[in-house]
């Protein structure tokens, strides 16, 4: 039914039941419509449309990609071969004509000298042809290669711009977390990149540069967009930088001048494009401190401006000024103060027709004055911010603890602006209040300047022509600085004055005006210190009475801070608040110096400071650093006393207040401890003295406790407390012996020796025998000492052990010996003869002493030599007096016959040790002692004879009998003659006779038998008719002396001795007469009552003994 006709195919595409509204008949099917119109021209249609099917139909096989590419390649192929036939016919032919010319020139040699030159300038020409296409060939090449690279960094860029337009919108996301430090350095190293390729001048392609200024656009705006997060402002700025050399590099701008001007002259808008987005930013680079960077697209910029300035019609000189501000802000916050001075000249002559511009630059000169003078203020007025707790009140603070240095290429810099600006200013004639107050700024700006400059005259000008105009207070404080920088003290008193009268000023100004002004005119100080006191006290603030004492603190002046004692010691102490500021303030006052700068108070004012610190503001301190406020009162009582200031009262109080110290801080227990032995020796106090100096012995160790004892002992010497410092040398050498070098000891020691020396109240003591012998001596041995040294410390050994023979004989010898070898072996060869042999007599001497002490100790059974050391010195002796006696000019004979008998006596002590030390079996030589020749020496005395006999009779004791016979018998005999050497002296007084008696009496002790006894007894009876003389007894022969002080008592208890001695003699000998009469041993009885006979003939009548005697006598018989 709804075919058109019976052929199917002539059915396609006429299914549709409605026909085309061409129809030739109208109205059957409806308005506008009906069958379609069958006319020729669509059934011929039709039948195209048929063929075109099918032939689609039938060729869609052939209309793949890989049919297309196949035709193609056949295409090719066969185009190639054509050629290449070709080609390879030319060639052949080529080939064929070259040989045949070859074969002609070299077959056929010339024959003539022109066919050979010909042939060689052919031959040449060929060479230089080809040098020359080889040399074009290389040309190619390098220009093939720079095509190539500009190529590749053309690529770069556009990666560049493609990464940045990828990941701008991850930034902005705040959602999105982003590594901001990462992100920074990848966004520098794309910026190195870019930044390379401009450096080489090279544009974009067409295609290229249209794709990075499309990205670069589109990144801008990203980047203009307020959602940015806060941390990534950094990272916006850096974006912003690097969109903007992508844009700048697709406009040619950093092509050559021809290629920028005539790209950037045809495309104005894209040129404004790239001005504002150099302006804008480089604003975001100021903001951050890039300012290399905004100088260097406020550069391109004004390139931009320059490649556009030809152009009619366009708005570029606008932007020409809107970059020169904008490089005149960088200029300035680039520190590049001259060049900004250049701009803004040129800016101001430029925008001279434009109100808005030069308002513009006025306001910019206005605003960079006032930030550099801030700046400049804070450099040059900073206060110290280590104040110890200072409260941050304007005017306060401590004088020196300012370090700012003046900007005088600043301030140049910024005069010349401000001139500009007041330059700009005068050329309008009528103007406003408002206008006529910013010239009076600018008068003060520019009054201010020159007065960081130091141009005192011209900034007081400044400032008076600024007060002319504000009629405000501060062209006063300009002019007030600069009148105290000029020393005009009537124009500082009246303006000060003024200042203080006026009830706007606050009171800190007119504080730190003061202190200005007292620092640099102090002949003003009490006046100006007046008219502030009257402003302070009319007010009630606690914090302005603060001030006041402030300025006080402030100027540093002897008299400042003794008006600031003043007033603390009488009560006008401020509140609590300030004490903590107060303490750290007058501990700074007691200071030498402050930052390097040196301060005029004396030592007396400081120790006030301090002590008023510690009086009243102890509370707010702690313990460290009140320990640490004492030990500065210590070493300024010390200064005190070495500057010679009476300072007996400041030491006494400071020694009072450390003694109520229990534990002293370990940083300062080492100086603490010594500045008090220091005081203490000072005030007398020795014992307060070595108990610190103990402490500071124990506290300390090494070099520290070194350096602490010498400092110590320095100041004791300079001090010239030379016992104190000797005792004080005596600790340092007992504690240092150990771990110190030698030298260090010596020098200790020598000071001990000073003291030693000095003392002239007791002897030496025995302790410090002990330290010489323990501890100096074995070091003097050991040290390298000059010949004067060695001299000195043996002269001072001998005299310590003089001091010593007493009290300690053994110590006393160990030091002489030291002495002595340190002297015996010393000898100056450039040294006189006469005093060469003062000195060997002098060392004779000390021999002497040395071995007569020694022989003195072996007596009392405490040898202090060895028996080596003996006979060595005794060795040395010999020496000597032989020396002398071959010199035979000796002045004293009887000291030399006294050394002999010394030499005799040191030998004689080497045989009996060596005596001793043998054992029994070897035989006693007794006559090797030649003990025989001792009572006829000369100068011989009868001590001697008997401290020989006590020594041979305590060997004899020692030795085994029957070997120590002989040696017994020998001391026996010897002390007879002691006995017999007394009796030959005149015996005038009872000691001498006593003397006489004790060595009788020590004979018959040593007696080993009756015979020995025997012997004694009639030495006795022997001696006492030369004692009684006429007289019948022994008392009445001697009861008309007197002792040697005069006393009767004394003579009378003198001779009770002696006749108590004779009485036992008596009965001794009575009791052996009746042994041997009872033995019948008639002769030795008879011998016996011989000596009591004797002996009881000279005892008185009224004598017990000699009654008993008697009346036995009578009664016994002889049998």
């Amino acid at each position: 039914m709804l075919r058109r006709c019976t052929v199917p195919r002539m059915n396609r595409g006429h299914l549709a039941p409605t026909p085309s509204k061409y129809s030739d008949r109208p109205g059957m099917w409806g308005p506008g419509a009906g069958p379609v119109k069958d006319t020729l021209a669509r059934r011929t249609m039709f039948y195209r449309m048929l063929v075109m099917n099918k032939i689609g139909f039938w060729t869609k096989p052939f209309r793949t990609n890989r049919a297309r590419w196949i035709w193609r390649k056949t295409q090719m192929q066969l185009w190639k071969t054509m050629v290449m036939s070709m080609v390879f016919i030319c060639v052949i032919l080529f080939c064929n004509i070259w040989l045949s010319f070859v074969y002609h020139a070299y077959t056929v040699g010339p024959t003539t000298p022109v066919l050979e030159r010909k042939v060689r300038e052919h031959r040449v020409s060929k060479q230089i042809m080809q040098m020359v296409r080889e040399r074009e060939r290389d040309i190619t090449q390098e220009e093939e290669v720079e095509k190539a690279r500009a190529i590749i960094d053309t690529s770069g860029v556009v990666k560049c711009a493609e990464w940045l337009h990828e990941l701008i919108p991850c930034w902005l996301d705040g959602d999105v977390s982003v590594h901001v430090e990462e992100a920074l350095r990848e966004v520098a190293t794309h910026l190195d990149g870019v930044s390379a390729v401009v450096e080489k001048g090279v544009h974009l392609p067409m295609k290229a540069a249209l794709r990075v200024q499309v990205m670069a656009l589109d990144s801008w705006n990203s980047t203009a967009l307020c959602g940015w997060p806060l941390e990534r402002n950094d990272l916006k700025v850096q974006a912003r930088w690097l969109v903007t050399y992508l844009f700048l590099c697709s406009h040619c701008v950093f092509a050559g001048q021809e290629v920028r001007e005539a790209h950037l002259s045809h495309h104005l808008d894209d040129a404004e494009k790239c001005i504002l987005m150099c302006l804008k930013t480089s604003k975001g680079l100021l903001r951050t401190r890039h300012t290399d960077a905004a100088e260097k697209l406020l550069t391109w910029a004004a390139c931009v401006v320059k490649a556009c300035a030809g152009v009619p019609g366009s708005t570029m000189r606008r932007f020409s000024a809107e970059v020169q501000f904008a490089q005149l802000r960088a200029a300035w916050e680039a520190a590049q103060h001259e060049r900004a001075c250049v701009i803004a000249t040129q800016l101001a002559e430029e925008t001279r027709s434009s109100t808005a511009y030069t308002e513009a630059l006025l306001e910019f000169i206005y605003n960079a004055g006032v930030k550099s003078l801030q700046e400049d203020r804070s450099n040059t007025g900073a206060l110290d911010g280590d104040t110890h707790g200072a409260s941050k009140v304007e005017g306060v603070g401590l004088p020196g603890c300012a370090s700012g240095q003046h900007m005088p290429d600043v301030q140049a810099s910024v005069q010349s602006m401000l001139l500009l600006s007041l330059r700009l200013q005068k050329a309008v004639k009528a103007r406003s209040g408002k206008q006529r107050t910013f010239l009076g700024m600018t008068y003060l700006q520019y009054g201010y300047s020159l007065l960081l400059c130091g141009k005192y005259d011209a900034a007081a000008e400044a400032a008076s022509t600024s007060y002319e105009l504000l009629r405000t207070l501060e062209p006063i404080v300009v002019r007030f600085k600069a009148e105290v920088h000029r020393h005009a003290t009537d124009e500082v008193l009246a303006l000060f004055r003024a200042l203080c009268s006026n009830a706007t000023v606050a009171v800190g100004d007119l504080c730190a005006m003061a202190s200005l002004a007292l620092e640099k005119m102090p002949a003003m100080q009490e006046t100006l210190f007046a008219e502030l006191h009257r402003r302070v006290a009319a007010s009630a603030s606690a914090v302005d009475q603060f001030r006041l004492l402030c300025v006080l603190i402030r100027h540093c002046s002897e008299w400042s801070v003794a008006e600031l004692l003043r007033r603390l010691s009488d009560g006008d102490t401020p509140p609590p608040a300030f004490h903590r500021f107060l303490f750290c303030c007058l501990w700074r006052l007691s200071a030498m110096a402050v930052n390097a700068q040196p301060r005029c108070l004396s030592a007396a004012t400081r120790w006030s400071c301090l002590h008023t610190a510690q009086r009243l503001f102890c509370g707010v301190a702690s313990e460290e650093e009140r320990q640490a406020i004492l030990l500065d009162m210590t070493q300024l009582a010390l200064a005190m006393h070495d500057n010679g200031v009476e300072a007996t009262e400041e030491l006494q109080q400071t020694l009072a207040l450390c003694h109520n110290v229990k534990t002293i801080a370990s940083a300062l227990e080492v100086s603490s401890l010594q500045a008090q032995a220091q005081i203490a020796f000072l005030l007398d106090k020795k014992d307060h003295g070595m108990e610190r100096v103990r402490a500071l012995l124990e506290c300390t160790a090494g070099e520290t406790a070194v350096r602490a004892c010498s400092e110590l002992v320095t100041f004791l010497l300079r001090s010239s407390l030379l016992h104190s410092a000797g005792a004080v040398a005596e600790l340092c050498v007992a504690a240092f012996h150990q771990h110190q070098s030698p030298m260090r000891i010596i020098e200790f020691a020598k000071v001990f020796a000073m003291g030693c020396l000095v003392d002239q109240n007791e002897g030496l003591r025995a302790e410090a025998g002990g330290i010489l012998e323990v501890h100096v001596c074995p070091i003097l041995q050991n040290v390298s000492l000059t010949l004067p040294d060695a001299r000195w410390w043996s002269r001072f050994l001998w005299y310590a052990a003089e001091a010593l023979l007493d009290s300690d004989p053994v110590r006393a010898v160990r030091l002489l010996q030291a002495g002595v070898e340190l002297d015996v072996d010393r000898s100056d060869a450039g040294e006189a003869e006469g005093s060469r042999t003062a000195a060997d007599e002098f060392l004779r001497n000390r021999l002497c002493l040395l071995l007569d002490t020694e022989f003195d100790t072996f007596a009392a059974g405490q040898a202090a030599l060895s028996t080596m050391e003996l006979r060595r010195h005794g060795d040395s002796l010999a020496s000597l007096l032989s020396s002398c006696d071959d010199e035979r000019n000796s002045t004293d004979e009887s000291s030399t016959l006294r050394q002999r008998v010394t030499l005799f006596l040191a030998r004689l002590e080497a045989t009996l040790r060596d005596m001793l030390a043998h054992d029994a079996s070897t035989p006693i030589d007794v006559e090797a002692l030649r003990l025989d020749e001792l009572p006829s020496m000369a100068a011989i005395s009868s001590g001697d004879l008997e401290q020989v006999a006590a020594v041979c009779h305590y060997v004899a004791s020692r030795l085994s009998p029957p070997g120590s016979y002989s040696l017994c018998d020998a001391a026996l005999n010897i002390m007879l003659a002691a006995a017999q050497l007394q009796l030959s002296s005149d015996v005038a007084s009872t000691a001498a006779l006593g003397a006489l008696f004790a060595t009788i009496y020590a004979a018959f002790k040593m007696a080993r038998n009756a015979d020995g006894r025997l012997l004694v007894s009639e030495a006795l009876t022997a001696a006492l008719p030369h004692l009684t003389a006429k007289n019948a007894s022994l008392r009445s022969a001697f009861s008309h002396l007197h002792s040697d002080d005069g006393e009767c008592s004394t003579v009378a208890r003198d001779l009770d001795l002696c006749e108590t001695v004779v009485e036992f003699f008596a009965v001794e000998a009575w009791n052996e007469s009746v042994q041997w009469n009872i033995l019948q041993r008639r002769a030795l009885v008879e011998r016996w009552r011989a000596v009591v006979a004797v002996l009881t003939s000279v005892l008185s009548d009224a004598n017990a003994s000699k009654a008993a005697i008697a009346d036995l006598a009578a009664q016994m018989p002889l049998l």
